[in-house]
């Protein structure tokens, strides 16, 4: 994980690497994938912005407590999926690597190779 983090140049769009969760895993050909996410917010910015439940008719009312505990619990949940920013993660599976669709560089993939110490891509996820 240090030496990719060492050597890794970070696509044109992407945040500085401090601002990511970075988790890694073994692929089954020896390689290594690296897949850095900046994470969703916290429980606590949450509670910052407040919350509110779009109605049929497109108005809106706040949310009851049982809503805001429930959403609380699913931005815990996220953020133990995603992980914390600058923090890195080790996985045993590569299949339970977080991922996350488009987003653009809000996720990063990045392949290396340990034999040959070469990162071999580093790419941004797509956008819908």
């Amino acid at each position: 994980m240090r030496a990719i983090e060492a050597a890794v140049q970070l696509p044109a769009g992407a945040k500085p690497l401090e601002q990511y969760s970075r988790t890694y895993a073994s692929l089954p050909d020896g390689k290594v994938i690296g897949i850095y996410i900046i994470p969703t917010t916290t429980e606590a910015q949450v509670g910052e912005v407040g919350c509110e439940v779009m109605l049929e008719n497109f108005d809106s009312r706040p949310c009851t407590d049982a809503e805001k505990t429930e959403g609380a619990a699913r931005e815990k949940a996220n953020a133990d999926l995603y992980g914390q920013a600058n923090k890195t993660r080790w996985f045993d599976d590569y299949r339970e690597l977080p991922m996350i669709l488009d987003g653009g560089c809000d996720m990063i993939e990045i392949i290396f190779d340990p034999k040959s110490q070469f990162i071999q891509s580093v790419q941004c996820n797509g956008e819908a």
